[in-house]
Order: structure tokens, then C-alpha cells, then sequence
């Protein structure tokens, strides 16, 4: 007897289940997929005990004949394959022809069909894998499918499934993320009586995105889209302020096809590096358009991954179109427009785009709003920053090509009058005009004053703004380290070596990591008996004490012994220059005069990320007016008694 035999062909279709069907969400996504292909336009889906007893998709699509449904319940028969080229250019969800025998080889299965014009439709039963005779039947244009009892034949994998509540959910997750790219199609998912998830065609992509991912983001998403050597990326950046604890957020899809890929999901991740704390996600709904012959979906029995030809061009892609939109920070005028809608705050300022390029230097602009003082002493101030900045431009580099001068755009100071003319104007100093006419967001705040000498208090259009002067002042000393990192000759070589001891732990992780901390234009040499010379810094680190160095250099070795082996050095660099920069920033508790209060906020809107420390802390936190009237109780508009109180 051979010990070779083939498969009894009901057995071979349990097994080819065992991959394509996992659970029920699995027959649903399997089932709308082909509705999808078909065509369909309206798609109802109809569960029972979370579809372990059913599982019914109703669509309008094209449906079969008789014939094509007998060969629909066939392994390997499909419509939409035909030559072997045609595998490198699919354009539909499902072309192996194994869904259909897969499913009705674990369930009571039973297929109602019809096309267009046919006097009667098609229905065809099969019972664990034991096909029915094809008969006659009344049935509207398009196709349904019940699936009954699953796996009622296979108890060894029906033990594997969850109870109702959690498999419900699965199938939800199932419909959104065909529903995410269809928004021409109307999806509805009922269990029983009850309505899960009711999505009419027409509606926005932001909308849906919100009832897949979370509500919180409504008004809160920046479309973005970027092209990187024939492969898209387009879709919606969530704003950072709406975290979460998992990557879940992130959805991704390929050609229209929800896919898992850790390298794009990393590309995300990167993106958002810059504005959020480690251990927080945001959400992005990305769509990824890629030439059919470019990309293999045929990699995975679920097709929920793919294979890229140019997986660096979509890499690319995605982290270019988020920079585009997270680098300026777009998401601050969103967030507050959404919570404006949501207080019903009248005449705020519509949302408006950034005119900032990805790679724009911090160039600063200086509005001077004390109440205090004559003009003349306004201007001397405004004077004494610009040339100030003007210097450390000369030193770090940035802006040679646009010196810093002031601007002819004034702004009314503190309503006071200035040479007898009410509301008079001071010069307000800028380098950029085509930021002012983009209408930057921190350079349009009313500076108010400091509070406990550690924020700034200003006034914004919609509301009370706070913004941390610490972290301002670290992401944007961040972005210029990393700026000057990226050229040759950034460092200054020291006259005379500074010798510092550091604590003996420190001295040795700083020994093991020369090239990473050169890479920051830090250079270091063992002196001997744990003691280091420092030979160069960055300019922007040279100023500081011995201490203050002692101390940066135990912060950069505490940093150095957490990062993981794993690490590439530019990774290694990036977090070595996130800890130099604190170092090299205003503190909490250090006064700032008001010019130079305004300098930092003027400075924010030309620099990259500019609302996140380089840590990813947020550097700015606003209350809506409504919020602080609520808190005064002067919300009228909901008492009875508004009007009595309104002419109090």
C-alpha cells in the first residue's frame, strides 16, 4: 500500500478553511469582497449570535447565472483570472476561487442569485461540503449568501471561537475596513434586530474614518498626499493631541485592500515620532496607490499582506505626506475649530492652512506689546533681539540668505495711545512674509505676561492660550542641532580642551559611544582615569558652564545606555540631540522680557514641529472661550433665564 494517497475532496476543502476562514468576521470580509467585485452598490449584512448560528450578505451586484453559480462553489474557479499575466495586474478583492467551497465546506451553506434580466434566479444549498442540485427561485437582482452554523462539522476549530460579543466586534472591524475605501458603496451590519454600523454612500472619508477609529477626532484629521517614484500616499493624519496607547489607530491600505505591513506601519510611527511621547500612537488612515504590476497581493492565504517591488518608495511616500501636515503643525488650527463647533463659540477665524515647507529653518519675527515703557524703549528692544538673533543666525547658519530685519506689518500695542494716535503701531520684525500672509498660528497670539515665570499667557482667537517656554525654546534649539547636524562643518573646535570627570559609569558609556556623540558634534577623549576632553560642540552648546556640561553629559550617557543595540546611529543621534537641546534651552523659571517672550513665539511658527518639545510633549494648551464662560457660569444660551441675566 502507498503511503502517499490523495485527500478525500471534503477534506481538502476543511483544510483550505482552516486557512481562509479563521471566524466569522472572516466570512463576512470573504463574502462582501466578492459582493464588492460584483459590483454591488447597497450591501446588507445580518448576523446571529455574533454569525456563529448566521451569517447573511444580501447585495445588489450583477449576480450569476446558473451556470457560473454551480462553478462559483468549484476550488479554483474564478472570473477574474484568466492567463498567468493576469496575476500581476489584479484589480479585485478576491481572484483564487477558494472562499465560496472553503465556506460551504464548514456550514450549512445555501447561495440565492440572480442577474439583471433573468426570469428566475438560481438557488443552491450545500450541507458541510455536500452540494445541492441548482433549482429555480425568486430572487432580486444580485446575490445572497447564509451561512449557517459554522464549523458545525469541525468542532476541533469551532472551540476556537469567541463568544458572541468579541466575534461581533471582529466582524465590525471586518466592514470598516472594506468600507474605509468604498465610499460610493452603502454598508449595513445588523445583529438580529439591533443596527451595528449603518453607512450610507456619498458620506466623507473623515467621517468614516471617525466611526472606524474614534469619534474624538471629528474635525480633527489633515488630509494629506504625497507621490515618491510612481507610488501615492494619500489619506487622513490624525491630529497628536487624540493619542492612544496602541498602534491600532493606524490603518493602511494598498490598491483599496486593508493590509498589515510592520515596515509602512513604521513609516507612520516615524512620522508622528517628532510630536508624540514614546508609548503613544496616533491615528492615520493612509491609502497607498501603487502600478497593479509593481505589487503581489498572492503572499498570504488571508491576502492581508502584500509584497512591494519599491517598498523604500512607499516608505517615502507616507513619511513625506505626514511630514507635510504634522512638520507645521496644522493640526492646531483643526483642533481648534473643532472645539469651537462643539462650544458654539461665534466669529472664530476659519481653519487655515500652513505656508510652510517641510525643511524651513526658524526664522523669528518680534512684536513688541508691553504696556509698559515708551515706544522708543519698545524699539531698542526689538533692536537688541533682532541683532541678537541676527548673530546666532551667522553662527548656526540659518537664514544666511534672509538676515533678520523688521517688517513694514504692524500691530496695535495694548490699545494704548503712542504719540497722541490711538491704537498707534509698532513695527512688528519678520523675515518670511509669506509665513504672515499664511497666518501662522503662535506669531498671531496677543502676549499677555508669564505665569510663575515658567509659560506664556496669551490671548488667541479662540480663546485663552498657554505655551510652555521650556519646551518651545528645546524644539527649536532640537530642529537647529539636527539642522546643523545634517551639514558639514557644524562643530567648533574648542581652543583649549574643557577636561571634565563625569561619574564613572557615565565616563564609560560615553567612552563606548564616540561615533554617536561625533555625530551630535560632541568629540570626546579619554584623558585617563575617568576623565574626558571635550575637543568640539556645536556652537549652541558652547556657551555652557563646566557644571552645566558635567550634567549634560550624564544626561547623554543615561541616554545612551537605554537605547536599545538595535538602534541605527541616526536614531542614536536624534535622541542624543533631544537631550543636548534641553540642555541649551530657557528654563522653567527664567524671566523673559516681553520682546524676547515674543521672539520664542514668533520663532515657533517657522520651525518644524513646533508645537511638541523634542520629546513629543505639547508645547501649547488653549481653552476655548466657551470653556472658560462655562467655568464663570456665563454659558446663557442654555438657561431660560439668559436674557435677565444679559442685561445684568
Amino acid at each position: 500500500m502507498p503511503r502517499i494517497q490523495i485527500l478525500d475532496e471534503t477534506l481538502a476543502n476543511q483544510i483550505a478553511a482552516g486557512e481562509v476562514i479563521e471566524r466569522p468576521a472572516a466570512v463576512v470580509k470573504e463574502l462582501v469582497e466578492n459582493a464588492l467585485d460584483a459590483g454591488a452598490k447597497r450591501i446588507e449584512i445580518d448576523l446571529l449570535d455574533g454569525g456563529k448560528k448566521l451569517v447573511r450578505v444580501r447585495d445588489d451586484g450583477s449576480g450569476m447565472g446558473r451556470e457560473d453559480a454551480r462553478l462559483s462553489l468549484q476550488r479554483h474557479a474564478t472570473s477574474k483570472l484568466r492567463t498567468k499575466d493576469d496575476l500581476f495586474a489584479i484589480a479585485s478583492y478576491g481572484f483564487r476561487g477558494e472562499a465560496l467551497p472553503s465556506i460551504a465546506a464548514v456550514s450549512r451553506f445555501s447561495l440565492l442569485t440572480s442577474e439583471a434580466d433573468a426570469l428566475a434566479g438560481t438557488r443552491i444549498e450545500v450541507d458541510g461540503g455536500s452540494l445541492g442540485p441548482a433549482l429555480d427561485a425568486g430572487a432580486p437582482p444580485g446575490t445572497t449568501i447564509e451561512v449557517r452554523d459554522l464549523f458545525w462539522n469541525v468542532p476541533a476549530r469551532r472551540k476556537f471561537i469567541k463568544r458572541a460579543a468579541t466575534e461581533q466586534q471582529h466582524a465590525i472591524d471586518a466592514v470598516l475596513r472594506l468600507a474605509l475605501p468604498r465610499l460610493d458603496v452603502s454598508f449595513t451590519l445588523r445583529e438580529g434586530e439591533r443596527t451595528l454600523l449603518r453607512m450610507t454612500a456619498g458620506e466623507t472619508l473623515a467621517s468614516r474614518a471617525e466611526e472606524a477609529i474614534s469619534r474624538e477626532l471629528h474635525g480633527r484629521w489633515s488630509p494629506f498626499d504625497a507621490a515618491v517614484r510612481g507610488v501615492r500616499a494619500h489619506g487622513l493624519a490624525g491630529s497628536p493631541d487624540v493619542a492612544q496607547g496602541s498602534a491600532k489607530g493606524i490603518w493602511l491600505f494598498v490598491n483599496g485592500r486593508a493590509i498589515r505591513d510592520r515596515q509602512l506601519s513604521h513609516a507612520v510611527l516615524r512620522a508622528y515620532g517628532e510630536v508624540l511621547e514614546h508609548g503613544r500612537f496616533a491615528a492615520a488612515v493612509i491609502f497607498l496607490e501603487v502600478p497593479p504590476a509593481e505589487l503581489d497581493v498572492n503572499v498570504h492565504p488571508a491576502k492581508a499582506e502584500v509584497r512591494l517591488a519599491d517598498a523604500r518608495a512607499a516608505w517615502e511616500a507616507i513619511a513625506a505626506g505626514l511630514s507635510a501636515v504634522l512638520a507645521p503643525g496644522a493640526w492646531l488650527h483643526h483642533a481648534g475649530a473643532a472645539g469651537a463647533a462643539a462650544g458654539g463659540v461665534a466669529g472664530v477665524a476659519a481653519t487655515r492652512a500652513y505656508a510652510l515647507g517641510a525643511g524651513g529653518s526658524a526664522i523669528v519675527g518680534v512684536q513688541s506689546i508691553s504696556s509698559e515703557g515708551e515706544p522708543a524703549a519698545d524699539a531698542e528692544r526689538i533692536a537688541r533681539v533682532g541683532e541678537a538673533i541676527a548673530r546666532f543666525g551667522a553662527r548656526t547658519g540659518a537664514n544666511a540668505d534672509r538676515p533678520w530685519q523688521p517688517s513694514s506689518r504692524a500691530t496695535p500695542v495694548g490699545g494704548r495711545e503712542i504719540d497722541g494716535q490711538p491704537g498707534a503701531m509698532v513695527a512688528q520684525a519678520s523675515a518670511q512674509p509669506e509665513l504672515l500672509a499664511a497666518a501662522p498660528f503662535f506669531a498671531g497670539l496677543r502676549y499677555l505676561g508669564q505665569l510663575h515665570q515658567s509659560y506664556l499667557v496669551c490671548e488667541g482667537p479662540r480663546g485663552l492660550v498657554l505655551v510652555d517656554q521650556h519646551a518651545a525654546h528645546e524644539r527649536m534649539n532640537y530642529q537647529r542641532l539636527r539642522a546643523a547636524a545634517e551639514r558639514t562643518g557644524f562643530v567648533q573646535p574648542l581652543l583649549v580642551p574643557r577636561i571634565l570627570t563625569p561619574a564613572p559609569s557615565a565616563a564609560a558609556a560615553l567612552s563606548a559611544s564616540l561615533a554617536a556623540l561625533g555625530a551630535c558634534g560632541i568629540e570626546l577623549a579619554d584623558f585617563g582615569a575617568g576623565t574626558l576632553a571635550i575637543k568640539a560642540l556645536p556652537a549652541e552648546l558652547s556657551p555652557l558652564a563646566d557644571g552645566q556640561l558635567l550634567m549634560l553629559l550624564a544626561d547623554l550617557a543615561e541616554e545612551l545606555q537605554s537605547i536599545g543595540r538595535g538602534e541605527t546611529l541616526l536614531r542614536m543621534r536624534d535622541a542624543l540631540l533631544a537631550r543636548a537641546a534641553c540642555h541649551a534651552s530657557v528654563r522653567a523659571h527664567d524671566a523673559l522680557s516681553s520682546g524676547e517672550a515674543q521672539a520664542l513665539l514668533d520663532a515657533l511658527d517657522a520651525t518644524d514641529y513646533g508645537a511638541r518639545c523634542a520629546h513629543g510633549r505639547p508645547v501649547v494648551s488653549e481653552w476655548a472661550v466657551a470653556e472658560i464662560e462655562k467655568r464663570f457660569g456665563r454659558d446663557y444660551a442654555s438657561h431660560a433665564h439668559a436674557a435677565r441675566l444679559e442685561s445684568l
